[in-house]
């Protein structure tokens, strides 16, 4: 039976650990494999990036280098300095991410000699231009010619890579399909193989446990049976000495009874006569021994109640004193001999031995211990009730009380010691006198209320701030400083509060003593009582106002400057369109694309002046809301219109389904889809796509712009809509923005009783939502 546990319980694991070992072999070479393509994705990511930013640095010195050799102004050259360089190093830093690829390799080689040959030729014509030579056709024919086999050279080493890219993409997908259900399906078979193992193991240990106790019970049925044989043998042995015994005694008492048969007749005849003499007495005294025993009874009953009832309160005594956290209890008799030693502070005050009863303290006590304490035992013994505290040799504080026992005599005849730990309790006082002398110094207002909002605490700062006094204030209702107008806020405010949430910096007005209003940000949260229940409030109020009036003052400087800016800008856009329209057929390919740029940049500018004066206006609360009905999809295709005007490097794709009337401002809902559509160009690569659904859902429109972009990560996902804000990533620090588009959009959209939002996941792209009411 053994062989066959082992022989199951053996191959059970055995084939557990297999699995399991087969399963860690497995896991360790796919997260190797699978590390490594995600690196060689990450190169492959850098080269591409590297490879861009190099042409647009070639870019950038050609249109410098061409300003320079139109206008022989120097100034022209300062994005030419430093440009060729930094590309080559690009362009090296790129190759050298490229080893594991000898075509790419190549396909980079080439870009640098061509990039190479390009700066030959642009700083020949810069020193030609210098030298004050004539610049022929087939000068700038070169300079074209060069550039546009840099693009080539770029452009086939860019899609040599992206194809290395995808081929790395789909194996590193491949091998994250597979690999799970691999591992799932071996597990699996080992789950199932240890389970089918651990039914037969159970099996066997059951079968074995029945043999066993079958086994056992016929031994120990044996054994009664062999002690019981035993025991009688024994029985019967003892029986025949005793009856041997017996007949000799009885031959000898036989003769015997016979000679004391006649002396008994004889002393019969004379007790008889003696009896009748005493029979009286004889009834008196055992009158007199009934009676005696009863008392006896009695008292036996009344001692053995009085030993119960010792004997209950010396356990509850010992069941008290040992629950008593942090104490030592000892009662101690005039000899200062221990009575009783309970608590779980024994060990601590070093009463090291475990039966304490019957001993002297200064025995079982650390000698320098019992001699600070002896005066005290002396003084209690005089009948003298002491109460000290001290600060033991390990740091702890204690509090000991020395309590003196009287008998019925009124005399001491022992005494009560209680030690308490009370060092919890001294930290906490200091903790509290800490925080209160915080709470009194503090500038800002702190004060505490009840669930019906009325005030139970208020410091020195909420006096300064408000104006009223401690005395004033406490018991009155928190109503009695907020206006009127914003008394609908306490009632939301509370029912947060009460199930368990925290407000944070809520900004608005309350009132002083005085009657004014004064700006302050509130932050609120409840107090819990220990059983985690809300019992009140605390509230800390801090005086904005200053905040406020240079928040204003921004903002009307924002706005000035604002306007200051868009006449001249106005003038600005309209030379450029002239200029644009007048050279628009002119020989040199450059003017026309530089006056489109700069056309290009004058929007831009114009958006983002147009961007702070909405926000002025919204601060101040100029931003009117205009609503009047239009058909959503048309204003959405016209805003798609637009940035295809401006933007060639994406494809934007909107479907509509059926007509969407809403009734809204579509200007301003208009400059909400225009920054989405802008930010979802600005943070997704090139040449991907942009889509733009809008639908009916319930009784409101829900609009969604989505790109395949870099993604956000998470923890800027709360912020998104926050004024000036904008995530910090090396993916971002070339993007240009003041973080107020968004800011201005989810403005705009509560103001039109909708909802904005965004979802994202990192390396996949993000998605933005808003909603319309119908």
């Amino acid at each position: 039976m053994d062989r066959k546990f082992n022989r199951n319980l053996q191959i059970g694991y055995g084939f557990s650990i297999a699995m399991l070992l087969l399963v860690g072999v497995v896991s360790y070479k796919t997260v190797v494999s699978l590390l490594d393509s995600n690196h060689s994705m990450s190169r492959s990511a850098m080269v591409i990036q590297k490879l861009e930013k190099a042409l647009s640095l070639m870019k950038d010195a050609e249109t410098g280098q061409r300003g320079y050799l139109l206008t022989g102004r120097k100034e022209f050259l300062t994005p030419y300095n430093g440009a060729p360089r930094e590309a080559l190093k690009l362009v090296d830093e790129a190759q050298k991410h490229t080893t594991d690829n000898a075509d790419q390799q190549r396909n980079i080689g080439h870009v640098r000699d061509v990039m190479v040959q390009r700066m030959s030729i642009l700083q020949a014509m810069i020193e030609k231009r210098d030298r004050g030579d004539v610049m022929n056709d087939n000068d700038f024919y070169a300079g074209k010619a060069a550039m546009d086999e840099l693009r080539t050279a770029v452009d086939r080493a860019e899609k040599a890579e992206q194809a290395l890219l995808k081929e790395r993409t789909g194996r590193f997908q491949t091998f994250t399909t597979l690999t799970p259900i691999f591992i799932i399906v071996a597990l699996a078979v080992a789950m199932i193989i240890a389970v089918v193992s651990y039914f037969r193991v159970m099996a066997d240990v059951r079968e074995k446990d029945r043999l066993n106790n079958d086994l056992l019970l016929q031994q120990q049925e044996t054994a009664a049976i062999n002690e019981e044989l035993t025991a009688a043998n024994e029985e019967i042995s003892a029986g025949n000495e005793e009856l041997i015994a017996i007949n000799e005694e009885l031959v000898e008492a036989r003769e015997e009874l016979q000679s004391l048969n006649d002396s008994l007749e004889q002393k019969v005849a004379e007790r008889t006569r003696a009896l009748a003499d005493s029979e009286e007495d004889t009834q008196a005294l055992n009158e007199e021994l009934t009676a005696m025993n009863e008392e006896l009874l009695s008292t036996n009953e009344a001692l053995a109640d009085s030993k119960r009832v010792i004997e209950k309160s010396e356990k509850l005594f010992s069941t008290i004193a040992g629950n008593i956290p942090g104490s030592l209890i000892l009662v101690v008799d005039k000899d200062h001999k221990l009575l009783a030693a309970e608590g779980d502070l024994l060990e601590r005050f070093g009463f090291q031995e475990n039966n304490l009863v019957g001993k002297v303290v200064k025995d079982v006590s650390p000698p320098e211990r019992y001699e600070a304490s002896k005066p005290l035992y002396d003084r209690m013994f005089t009948g003298e009730q002491i109460r000290v505290e001290r600060k033991d040799y390990d740091g702890y504080d204690y509090q000991v009380d020395f309590v003196p026992l009287f008998d019925d005599d009124n005399e001491v005849y022992a005494g009560l010691v209680i030690a308490q730990d009370i060092s919890d309790m001294k930290g906490a006082e200091e903790r509290s006198a800490k925080l209160a002398s915080i709470v009194e110094s503090s500038d800002d207002a702190i004060l505490s209320k009840s669930l019906e909002g009325i005030i139970t605490s208020w410091n020195r700062g909420a006096q300064r701030m408000f104006g009223y006094t401690e005395a004033e204030m406490v018991g009155q209702s928190i109503l009695k400083l907020i206006p009127e107008e914003r008394q609908d806020e306490e009632p939301v405010i509370l029912s947060k509060l009460r199930n368990g949430e925290r407000v944070d910096h809520f900004e608005t007005k309350r009132l002083t003593s005085d009657g004014r209003q004064i700006d302050v940000s509130l932050t609120i949260s409840p107090i819990h009582d220990a059983s985690g229940a809300v019992i009140g409030i605390s509230k800390i109020a801090r005086d904005i106002s200053e905040q406020k009036l240079d928040e204003q003052r921004k903002n009307d400087f924002i706005g000035m400057a604002s306007h200051e800016l868009k006449t001249p800008l106005t003038s600005l856009s309209a030379l450029i369109q002239v200029l644009n329209m007048k050279l628009h057929n002119n020989e040199d390919a450059f003017v026309p694309s530089a006056l489109e740029k700069a056309n290009t940049q004058v929007r831009k500018m114009s958006s983002m002046i147009n961007g702070f004066l909405n926000i002025s206006r919204l601060e101040s609360g100029k931003l009117q809301i205009e609503k009047r009905p239009f058909e959503l999809n048309a204003l959405i295709d016209e805003m798609i219109g637009e940035i295809k005007l401006t933007v060639a490097s994406h494809t934007f794709v909107f479907e509509p389904q059926g007509d969407l009337k809403v009734d809204a401002d579509p200007d301003k809902i208009g400059s909400v889809i225009s920054n989405l559509l802008s930010n979802a160009v600005k943070y997704s690569p090139k040449g991907k796509l942009v889509t733009v659904s809008a639908e009916v859902i319930g009784n409101e429109v829900q609009v969604s712009v989505k790109d395949e972009g870099m993604g956000i990560k998470p923890n800027d996902m709360p912020h998104l809509f926050d004024r000036y804000y904008r995530v910090n990533s090396e993916h971002t620090r070339n993007i240009s923005g003041f973080g107020i588009g968004l800011y201005l959009s989810a403005e705009i959209i509560h103001r039109h009783d909708g909802r904005i939002w965004a979802e994202s996941e990192k390396g996949v792209g993000s998605t933005f939502y808003f909603t319309l009411p119908l």
